[in-house]
């Protein structure tokens, strides 16, 4: 679990001068991490600049699968491979080609390393330090939580939670960002997460017998909700969910909605129904 660093009052986060390039790439690799997605432009700028760079030759061991975690490391060029012990190699990290940097949860959960990487090149990397991660990370985890308790309020299904239920449900909340037309749940699937729509919209379908796919619900915008059915009848997906437009919905895992939401199941079913009359009123279906 995280937990809360606590800083030197003359505590500064460190700055190690890059080139415009090095600047650019180092802000489009922290953004694309899915942990670090809602960090505010400053907040990415302040960890972009606090990166040192380091070498590796061929065959250095970058991490050692057991020890404790003090860098988070973003590959600018090279490869290296991941391997756990007893396992082998499991995955392999490629300088600017996708999954280019690893040890963010070992810093984040102050758990030891869980695997081992090893450089298989010569690797131009770039390091931050555990202090300026957890700092950036902590800041920004307390004031997404403090906008989710505002965007609760707001939320009418959410009403009749308590003041500690809300605010456990604000801790718990996730953020995910969607594109136009990106496919948010499929029909069939297992259902583990439900959705609160923060900004964007989103429209929910089926396939009819057919194998036409069916509109079966108004565009749903902020403060609605989708992904609910298959949590409360613990079921597959009974619709698929697109975005409209770029979206970005707040999530909460099965086991949370259960324990939090649990209550509010037969509100919640009121959904099924609304599908149900907007399917009868577009297509005439009986």
């Amino acid at each position: 679990m995280a937990t809360a660093v606590i800083m030197a009052e003359d505590w500064a986060p460190p700055r190690f001068e890059k080139s415009e390039r090095e600047v650019e790439m180092l802000s489009e690799r922290v953004s694309r991490n899915v942990l670090m997605r809602h960090l505010m432009t400053n907040e990415v700028q302040t960890m972009v600049m606090a990166f040192q760079r380091r070498l590796f030759s061929e065959g250095d061991t970058v991490i050692e699968e057991g020890a404790e975690g003090d860098l988070f490391y973003v590959i600018e060029d090279g490869r290296c491979d991941v391997i756990i012990k007893d396992i082998g190699l499991v995955a392999k990290i490629d300088g600017g080609g996708g999954r280019d940097f690893f040890g963010e949860l070992a810093l984040l959960y102050n758990s030891p390393r869980a695997a081992t990487v090893q450089a298989t090149t010569p690797v131009v990397a770039w390091a931050l330090d555990r202090m300026t991660f957890k700092m950036i990370m902590q800041d920004s985890a307390v004031r997404q939580t403090d906008k989710y308790n505002g965007f609760i309020e707001k939320v009418p299904l959410l009403s009749g939670l308590s003041a500690y239920e809300k605010l456990q449900l604000a801790d718990s909340l996730r953020p995910a960002y969607y594109d136009s037309d990106d496919l948010i749940i499929r029909e069939g699937d297992e259902g583990h997460d439900f959705f609160l729509v923060e900004d964007g919209e989103v429209i929910c379908t089926k396939i009819s017998e057919e194998g036409k796919e069916l509109e079966v619900s108004h565009p749903l915008g902020p403060g609605t909700y989708f992904g609910e059915l298959a949590l409360i009848n613990d079921d597959k997906r009974a619709a698929s969910v697109r975005a409209l437009e770029p979206t970005r919905c707040a999530t909460v895992d099965r086991a949370t909605f259960k324990r939090l939401l649990g209550p509010l199941a037969d509100k919640l079913k009121e959904n099924f129904e609304m599908y149900a009359k907007y399917v009868d009123d577009k297509y005439g279906a009986k």
